[in-house]
């Protein structure tokens, strides 16, 4: 059964959120129309948004007026329960939804909030607790799916023969490498590291050290045989985000020209997809992206158009703006750094509505649901810990028939680094996935 939204000025907003809800998330072919006839003699879903109502049976949303405006102000949201759910844009009596969700979510879906004025975090990001779904409880589970079945439970009131079409559950991990090597292949940088080793009396990093470049010990860091041996075991395919970008104090991996480096990419690309992962200083430079971007082209032979912005620094409109004009299409940037959960409210990939020209992009959005540093660094979760964390995310996917990405860094199995016990975490969500 296919659906048809009626309202009286179509605009890209609307067209925009009504097809990532009906198509996307419910899994139903839908279509929007001004013309009253079209709508009337239409055979399937038929959902009204107006103040008007056109036929007797239809579905019935009043407009907030959100998806009728252009540009970016301040929005009054004032927030109430819709049941047991956080929402906003009440609707008032008479419809079949107490709220207008489809201005909600586009609000979420847009990251309307993330164009106005905020106070940013030292890296300039936006906060995770400055969030209407933070601050409203709902940022640790898609708060758009649950919207989409309230969505789904009206439609099926009218027309009960209908059933939704989730997503369907998988398991996306990703990877993003900062450092291949702990000691390994970092030139000056390395011995500067073992002096402040010995001045600070860090004697089990000096001897780790020392075991590595002299006396033939794996380094810690270097990790790819073991993940290559997990993801051929369970059928899983990662993607994985490389960084090649210029030395800087915060960009410390190894030059894109090392030959062991050049080696181990294209080792790597044989079981992974790939990505680049652009500098820190690239976030609203495309120069940067493409310079990165064509570096990893080189090394592997092919082109790239998955990317992920290191330490997640994500400026809108700006860092999509600058990733499409460097020829990126699928970015992996949508997640926070301090929590847990869904930055746009979904775990489906959508594609990004500029805000500011009012137009859908090319480039896709992948959003992921957590971060191993996250749990670790910024939450101070144990092993354990972080194990009842994950497995409530990923439980929820795979109850809710919904996409589960994780972010996660091959520096983060090194017990010698404060990881012990984490390779067991993470390998958990593989079985839990089978």
């Amino acid at each position: 059964m296919e659906a048809i939204c009626y309202c009286e000025k179509p605009t890209p907003r609307l067209g925009y959120i009504v097809d990532y809800l009906f198509t996307e998330l419910l899994g139903v072919k839908v279509r929007v129309t001004s013309e009253v006839s079209e709508y009337k003699n239409f055979n399937g879903i038929r959902c009204c948004y107006s103040t008007k109502e056109i036929v007797a049976g239809e579905v019935r949303m009043k407009p907030h007026g959100l998806l009728y405006e252009q540009g970016v102000k301040e929005q009054l949201v004032a927030s109430f329960l819709a049941g047991d759910l956080p929402a906003f844009f009440a609707a008032g009596p008479g419809y079949d939804l107490p709220f207008d969700v489809f201005s909600a979510a586009f609000y979420i879906l847009s990251r309307y909030e993330e164009y106005l004025p905020f106070e940013p975090d030292q890296h300039g990001r936006y906060l995770a607790q400055i969030s209407w779904a933070h601050r409203n409880g709902c940022l640790q589970y898609p708060i758009l799916w649950e919207w989409a079945k309230l969505l789904g439970a009206a439609i099926q009131r009218k027309y009960p023969r209908w059933q939704p079409r989730p997503s369907g559950y998988t398991f996306a991990p990703t990877y993003d490498i900062d450092l291949p090597w702990a000691y390994r292949h970092r030139g000056l940088r390395g011995w500067g590291r073992l002096g402040l080793d010995v001045i600070n009396r860090d004697w089990p990093q000096v001897q780790a050290r020392w075991r590595v470049q002299f006396q033939g010990q794996e380094d810690p860091f270097f990790i790819f045989s073991p993940l290559r041996k997990l993801h051929a075991a369970t059928g899983v395919r990662p993607c994985i985000f490389w960084l090649l970008a210029d030395s800087t104090r915060e960009d410390t991996n190894p030059s894109w020209k090392l030959a062991p480096y050049q080696k181990l990419i294209q080792e790597v690309s044989e079981w992974s997809e790939l990505g680049i992962h652009p500098s820190y200083h690239s976030w609203v430079s495309a120069d940067i992206i493409e310079q990165n971007k064509n570096r990893l082209e080189e090394i592997v032979g092919s082109a790239i158009t998955h990317s992920r912005q290191h330490f997640l620094r994500l400026r809108l409109p700006d860092t999509y703006r600058a990733l499409l004009a460097a020829g990126i299409r699928h970015d992996y940037s949508m997640g926070f750094a301090a929590a847990p959960g869904y930055r746009a409210g979904t775990a489906v990939p959508f594609r990004w509505y500029d805000l500011e020209r009012e137009e859908v992009t090319e480039l896709w959005i992948h959003p992921f649901a957590v971060m191993d540093v996250t749990l670790k660094q910024y939450q101070g979760l144990t092993a354990q810990e972080a194990t009842t964390e994950l497995d409530r995310l990923q439980s929820y996917c795979q109850k809710e028939e919904q996409p589960f990405c994780t972010l996660w860094h091959n520096s983060s199995f090194s017990a010698l680094h404060g990881w012990e016990g984490w390779w067991e975490v993470y390998e958990g969500l593989f079985r839990k996935g089978e």
